[in-house]
Order: structure tokens, then C-alpha cells, then sequence
């Protein structure tokens, strides 16, 4: 169930295309699922918007409403998008006032087939998008195998701050064996500084 529903979230198609009852439903960690292309006037307008030298503003992408939602997060992973841009749209998803925005970006950050950058984009986006109930979801990511999110990670929590964040990063400090992940570590808590 909870496939089908990433799979509505990230335009791959309807829940009538669920696994029938009994077969064996392949897991996301199994197969990644290409992103689905987003046609039509709302891409070209969210493409609009990402080409602006910065995120546009709340306001902005707020008259989108959550069906801006799966086009964000397939212009995202879209190649044929410049960088800049698919950064700007996971950042996005932090700006629109929907709940599939957060479950989305929380979704980018933990799947292991998400090219780096867009999880690492999508840790900072999420700890802009819910505050300290991030906390526990990025805290988790300290310990992923990619040490470049495990990085982005520690940078997003230091940007939260807060006593239970420095508690967070002083945990993971000692434990943490690669020294660019423990320099990360140790600019999260200076940020974190109240």
C-alpha cells in the first residue's frame, strides 16, 4: 500500500496499477522506479519558475497547489533539466504548503537509488520543510552509507539547532570514522550553537 501510494506521489501512475492481490509486490529498495515525464502547462510553468536565479518564494508556488507536487519531484531527477534547476526543485518542494510535499521529499532522502545530490538537497529541504520534526528522519541518515549525504545531513541538522540536534551530532561525533563526515559533524554543532 505504501508503495502504491509513493508511486501516486511521484506521478509513476494511478493505484489501480498496484501488484494484484497475492502476487509479490517487488520493494523500492529492489527496483528503482524511473521518473515519469510530467507534460503539460504546469511543468512548463514549475520550469519557469526553477529558472530564476533563486527559489521563488512561497507565494509563488503555493497558487500550484500539491498537484505541483510529482512535477517537482520528477523535474528533480529529470537529467535533461540543468543542475541548478533540479536542485531548485527539491528545495521547492520545502515551499509548497501540501503534506505530499514533505512525505515526498522525506521519501528522495531515504531511497538509496536517488542520485546523492538530490538526497543531500532533499535533507536541507526537508529540515526547512518540517522544523525539528525532521530531527528523527535526518538523524537516521547519519548513519547512510554515502558519507556525502551523511555530510549534508549533519549540515542540515546544525541549520535547525537546538539542544536535542547538538545532543544528535555529539552522539554520532564519536562514532563517525571518515574525516570529512566528522568535519561536517563538527560544523553542524557550531551552528547549531544557541
Amino acid at each position: 500500500m505504501a508503495l502504491a501510494g509513493l508511486a501516486v506521489l511521484a506521478g509513476v501512475g494511478p493505484v489501480s496499477e498496484a501488484a494484484p492481490v497475492g502476487a509479490k509486490a517487488p520493494t523500492a529498495a529492489s527496483v528503482p522506479v524511473p521518473p515519469a515525464p510530467v507534460p503539460g502547462p504546469l511543468r512548463t510553468e514549475a520550469l519557469g519558475l526553477l529558472s530564476q536565479a533563486s527559489v521563488a518564494p512561497e507565494a509563488a508556488w503555493r497558487r500550484f497547489g500539491p498537484e505541483v507536487v510529482p512535477v517537482l519531484a520528477a523535474l528533480a531527477e529529470d537529467t535533461s533539466v540543468p543542475d541548478a534547476q533540479r536542485m531548485r526543485a527539491v528545495t521547492a518542494l520545502a515551499r509548497v504548503e501540501s503534506p505530499e510535499a514533505g512525505q515526498t521529499l522525506q521519501a528522495m532522502l531515504e531511497d538509496p537509488h536517488r542520485p546523492t545530490d538530490v538526497r543531500s538537497q532533499a535533507a536541507a529541504a526537508l529540515g526547512q520543510r518540517l522544523g525539528f520534526e525532521a530531527v528523527k528522519t535526518l538523524q537516521a541518515r547519519l548513519e547512510d552509507r554515502d558519507l556525502r549525504l551523511r555530510e549534508a545531513v549533519a549540515q542540515a541538522l546544525g541549520r535547525l539547532g537546538g539542544q536535542r540536534v547538538r545532543e544528535v551530532l555529539e552522539e554520532r561525533l564519536p562514532l563517525e570514522e571518515v574525516p570529512q563526515v566528522r568535519e561536517a559533524l563538527q560544523q553542524g554543532l557550531t551552528l547549531a550553537e544557541p
